[in-house]
């Protein structure tokens, strides 16, 4: 079960101080340059909510990274240990509510991409380390927008769930991603793919299987991190920290 933060209140605008709110964003951020039709851009962000977590030494004019989480529930909070990971690496932690496995795909791609774009604008953001994370099918999730959002997500940390696009192994057809060819080529190019699971996972098959047959032999950059005594879970902190030792830019 996850932990649930202290200090969680809700404010109309965000707010840098606190190290973790619920908050929701003032007005519409910039689009992004190269928008797609699997990503819903029509969304209020007056009208969703997003936990942002803030380490205790962030402050505005200095560039960190963020990282942007899909949980696979509806109410989700910071994974537990992560707080000093994303404090040594200068991480802020953003991830959307009412988001989970039930969202339409098209609104969950939109408040993820929404939670990136408004964390652009409103914090000191370093747009090179901008990650999309994710568990179980918000790993999945987070994989499609390294394709179809490429140009603002850097790097993805996948937790025990990917899809690639072509089929792998038992892949069920609507699984696939499917980019533009220039989405592909960008892809293959520009972005970082971390794939984590472990022999308690069991999806650990089908994520070895996507990352040997699909993302490695097809020449994308990645890395697969098999963690022993790992379930069907976030990733703990030093596997975190092994992911973004991957994706540094």
């Amino acid at each position: 079960m996850k932990r649930v933060l202290p200090f969680l209140c809700w404010l109309a605008a965000p707010a840098l101080a606190a190290p973790g709110q619920l908050i929701s964003f003032p007005k519409p951020a910039p689009l992004p340059s190269r928008p797609s039709p699997m990503v819903d851009y029509r969304l209020d962000p007056k009208r969703e909510r997003f936990f942002v977590y803030a380490p205790p030494g962030y402050s505005p004019g200095q560039p960190w990274g963020v990282i942007v989480y899909i949980s696979p529930v509806d109410v989700p909070a910071l994974p537990r240990g992560w707080e000093g990971v994303l404090a040594r690496n200068q991480l802020l932690f953003v991830c959307a509510q009412s988001a989970g496995n039930e969202c339409e795909p098209r609104r969950r791609n939109g408040l993820a991409v929404m939670a990136a774009l408004e964390m652009l604008a409103n914090y000191s953001i370093d747009a090179q380390r901008v990650y999309v994370a994710g568990l179980s099918g918000g790993a999945r999730v987070a994989g499609t927008l390294a394709f179809y959002q490429g140009d603002v997500f850097r790097g993805t940390i996948q937790s025990c769930g990917c899809d690639f696009v072509q089929p792998i192994a038992g892949a069920n057809p609507e699984d696939l991603i499917n980019p533009t060819p220039a989405e592909l080529r960008e892809a293959k190019a520009h972005e970082k793919f971390v794939f984590i699971t472990g022999p308690q996972d069991y999806c650990q098959a089908d994520v070895i299987d996507v990352y040997k047959r699909g993302y490695a032999a097809q020449g994308f950059q990645c890395k697969l991190l098999d963690v022993p005594g790992m379930g069907h879970q976030d990733c703990d902190a030093s596997t975190l920290q092994r992911a973004l030792d991957f994706l540094k830019p």
